[in-house]
């Protein structure tokens, strides 16, 4: 993040404004809905699960999945940069959610294998650089019977780069819901 402010100056610090305030803003009060709609028609989040949010932004996801698993669940909010997590603690703090923990990391994930329900990726597949690095690295930590659930433009190149990790169960515009294959 600091190589980038350096880099780009004033262009940065107003995409970064753009990016964490209005984006969520709009993401929460109009897309989002229609997102979470996916989630129980295609039975996505449930009470008690381990889900991981990966790239999870300011947290637009990640309070709502929060509040579904309930306290019996955990919820993991991934993101690369540490302001984006920031507000995501925050948030938390103020919704009184002690089940959300944040993790700042690019690609790995580093939780225990077989220790996460549900991955939710929303708009971030086509920004992580080492796609399938980081689906292995997915795979890895998602349980036997989990899922893999992204939302994102790039249909095909998600449908390519999960081929022999996951297989595609639904489909819905740019909703896609994987399960794990058995290797």
């Amino acid at each position: 993040e600091l190589i980038v402010k350096e880099k780009l100056g004033p262009l940065y610090r107003w995409h970064y404004a753009l990016w964490v305030y209005w984006w969520s803003l709009w993401r929460s009060m109009y897309s989002g809905r229609s997102i979470r709609r996916k989630w129980r028609k295609y039975d996505v989040v449930k009470e008690g699960q381990a889900f991981l949010d990966y790239g999870c932004g300011t947290g637009c996801f990640t309070i709502p999945a929060a509040r579904i698993v309930g306290k019996r669940g955990q919820l993991h909010a991934l993101d690369c940069f540490p302001r984006q997590l920031q507000i995501v603690e925050k948030k938390s703090r103020e919704k009184g959610l002690t089940n959300v923990h944040t993790i700042l990391a690019d690609t790995k994930v580093n939780l225990p294998d077989e220790s996460i329900d549900v991955v939710w990726m929303c708009d971030v597949f086509h920004e992580v650089e080492e796609k399938r690095l980081a689906l292995e690295d997915i795979y890895r930590v998602l349980r036997e019977d989990g899922c893999l659930a992204i939302y994102d433009g790039m249909k095909k190149a998600v449908l390519d780069y999960t081929q022999g990790l996951f297989s595609l169960t639904d489909r819905d515009g740019k909703f896609m819901k994987f399960a794990k294959v058995s290797r």
